[in-house]
């Protein structure tokens, strides 16, 4: 069963939930109807929580997904500041000679 699947299944359980909650609640305020009975708490079909040994395959496969990228973060954000840092010196030297050539043909 996919993670995604799960975690739609823990939503609709919680939903459900919810739901009951709020019929509990809209009886409990109109009072004793005659003919209709309270609404049923539903239990969920599995526990919301994961098993300790699910818990640890699950937290083992998302350190295995990001540790690659960790590994490569340091470079990119050091690649990333040259970069940002000869963009705005080529922008300081453009406006320089902007202001130079304009100045210039003003005499």
């Amino acid at each position: 069963m996919s993670d995604r699947l799960k975690e739609l299944q823990h939503q609709r359980n919680l939903a459900r939930e919810q739901l009951a909650w709020i019929e509990r609640e809209i009886a409990r305020e109109l009072g004793p109807v005659p003919g209709i009975k309270p609404p049923e708490v539903m239990v969920p079909a599995r526990p919301l929580a994961p098993s300790e040994a699910e818990a640890t395959r699950m937290a083992d496969e998302i350190m295995a997904r990001y540790q690659g990228e960790a590994a490569t973060a340091p470079k990119d954000v050091k690649r990333g500041c040259f970069l940002y840092f000869g963009l705005a010196f080529l922008l300081l030297g453009a406006a320089v000679a902007a202001l130079y050539f304009y100045s210039a043909s003003r005499q």
